[in-house]
C-alpha cells in the first residue's frame, strides 16, 4: 500500500507543501538570527551595536551622536538622530538582551514586509530563500539594514493599498534615518492622489525632524543634523581614498581600472540617467509588473551606487533580486544568473582567501557587479512594453488580502 502511485504522489506533495510555506522560511528566518546572536555573545562582539544604543544615551545627555567613543566602542555613527529614538527601546536593556531584541525586529520587520508584496504566496516563499545568505550577513553585523529595506518595501505596498499617510510615514522615516530610502521619493509617480500625498510627506518629514527634541533641545537636534551631514562625507571620502572597501560598483570599476580618482558624480550622473529611463511609460505606471520593477530598481540603485556600502548592505538588494527571479520570463536568466549572485554573495573570497581578498580590493567589490547586471535587466523589463502588457492571469486576479 505505501507504495502505492497514489500514495507516493500524496506523499509528495505533502513534501512539497511542506518546503513551500512562509512558516517555514520565518524558521530559517529566524534560526540565523538567533544562530549569530549567540556568536556575538560567544565571541563578544556587540560593537556596531554599542554605537547604535549609545546614540539613545548621547541624545538625552545632548553629547554628540557622531563623535569618536572610543571607551564605548570602535568607529562613530553614521545614522539619522531620529534613529536614535528608534534604538531607544532596545537600549534600555543590558546589551545582551538588547541586541536580541533589535536582531529579532529587524529579521520580523523584514519579513513581514515581504509579505505585503503583491505577489503569490509561492513567490513570496521563493524571495524569501533567495534573501538568507545576505541575512546571515546583516544578523552577524547587527545592522538596521533590513529594517531599511522593510521601510523602503511598505512605502511602496501601503500606497499600492491606498495607505498613503503610512507610506509616506514609511519613506520619510527611511531617508530620516538612513538616506537610501529617499529614493524610495519615485513611487510618488504611483499615488493616485498626489496633492495629499505630497501634505502627507511635509507632515512626516516636519514630524521626524522635531521628534528627537522630545528628548533634547531644539539647538542641539538641529545642529545634529548638520553632523551628520559631516559624517556622511567624511565616511564617503575615507571609503574613497581611505583604508576602507568599498564595494559599491563604483568601487568595482575604480578597483578594475586601478584608478581610485575617478569622481562619484560621473558613476552617479550615469546611474540616475539609466535609474530614470523606465519612467519616460507613463502608459505603465498602473501596472502592476512595472511597479514591482521599479520597487526592485529603488532597492538596488542606492546601495549600488554608495560607496558606504558593506557586506551587510545587501540585504536590501537581495530582496529586489528575489522579486526579479519571481517576475522573469526568460529561465536561461534566471539559471545562471542567480547561482552565480548568490556565490558571490557568499563572500567566497573573504572566507576562502582572507588574505588575498585583504590586499585586492577588486575580489571584495566584485560583490556589486552580479547586483549591477541583475538591476540592468530590471530596467531592460521595466522599458519593455510587451513585458506588462503580455497576459498574466495571475497578476489580474491577485487580490492583496494581508
Amino acid at each position: 500500500m505505501n507504495n502505492h502511485p497514489l500514495t507516493k504522489l500524496l506523499r509528495d506533495c505533502a513534501r512539497l507543501k511542506f518546503y513551500n510555506d512562509n512558516r517555514i522560511v520565518l524558521i530559517f528566518w529566524v534560526l540565523v538570527t538567533l544562530i549569530f546572536v549567540i556568536d556575538s555573545w560567544v565571541s563578544n562582539r556587540l560593537n556596531n551595536y554599542l554605537i547604535f544604543e549609545n546614540t539613545f544615551r548621547n541624545l538625552t545627555h545632548q553629547q554628540s551622536l557622531y563623535a569618536a567613543y572610543p571607551a564605548y566602542h570602535e568607529d562613530a555613527n553614521h545614522y539619522g538622530p531620529v534613529f536614535s529614538l528608534i534604538i531607544a527601546p532596545f537600549a534600555v536593556f543590558p546589551n545582551w538582551f538588547g541586541l536580541l531584541l533589535w536582531n529579532l525586529f529587524n529579521c520580523f520587520f523584514l519579513f513581514r514586509a515581504i509579505q505585503t508584496l503583491p505577489l503569490s504566496e509561492e513567490k513570496k516563499v521563493i524571495i524569501g530563500y533567495i534573501a538568507i545568505p545576505c541575512l546571515i550577513e546583516s544578523m552577524l553585523n547587527q545592522q538596521f539594514n533590513a529594517g531599511a529595506g522593510a521601510l523602503m518595501i511598505l512605502s511602496y505596498t501601503l500606497m499600492n493599498r491606498n495607505n498613503g499617510i503610512w507610506s509616506a510615514m514609511c519613506l520619510v522615516l527611511g531617508a530620516f534615518v538612513k538616506l537610501y530610502g529617499g529614493v524610495g521619493l519615485v513611487f510618488f509617480c504611483f499615488a493616485k492622489n498626489k496633492p495629499v500625498y505630497i501634505a502627507w510627506l511635509i507632515m512626516w518629514s516636519v514630524i521626524f525632524y522635531c521628534l528627537p527634541m522630545l528628548f533634547a533641545s531644539p539647538d542641539f537636534v538641529s545642529h545634529s543634523y548638520l553632523d551628520w551631514k559631516d559624517s556622511l562625507i567624511s565616511k564617503n571620502m575615507q571609503n574613497i581614498v581611505g583604508g576602507s572597501s568599498d564595494i559599491s560598483i563604483m568601487g568595482f570599476f575604480r578597483s578594475l581600472l586601478n584608478y581610485r580618482a575617478i569622481p562619484n558624480y560621473i558613476f552617479l550622473t550615469l546611474g540616475a540617467i539609466l535609474f530614470l529611463l523606465p519612467f519616460n511609460n507613463i502608459q505603465l505606471y498602473g501596472k502592476r509588473k512595472f511597479q514591482l520593477m521599479i520597487l526592485s530598481s529603488v532597492l538596488i540603485f542606492p546601495i549600488l551606487f554608495s560607496t558606504g556600502s558593506e557586506d551587510c548592505t545587501y540585504i536590501i538588494s537581495i530582496t529586489a533580486v528575489g522579486i526579479w527571479y519571481v517576475q522573469e520570463y526568460n529561465r536561461k536568466m534566471k539559471n545562471v544568473l542567480l547561482p552565480i549572485l548568490l556565490f558571490i554573495t557568499c563572500n567566497f573570497p573573504l572566507l576562502l582567501f582572507p588574505g588575498f581578498a585583504k590586499a585586492h580590493p577588486l575580489s571584495l567589490s566584485i560583490l556589486s557587479f552580479p547586483y549591477f547586471i541583475v538591476w540592468i535587466r530590471v530596467l531592460y523589463l521595466a522599458v519593455r512594453k510587451k513585458y506588462h502588457y503580455a497576459e498574466d492571469q495571475e497578476m489580474e486576479r491577485l487580490q492583496i488580502i494581508n
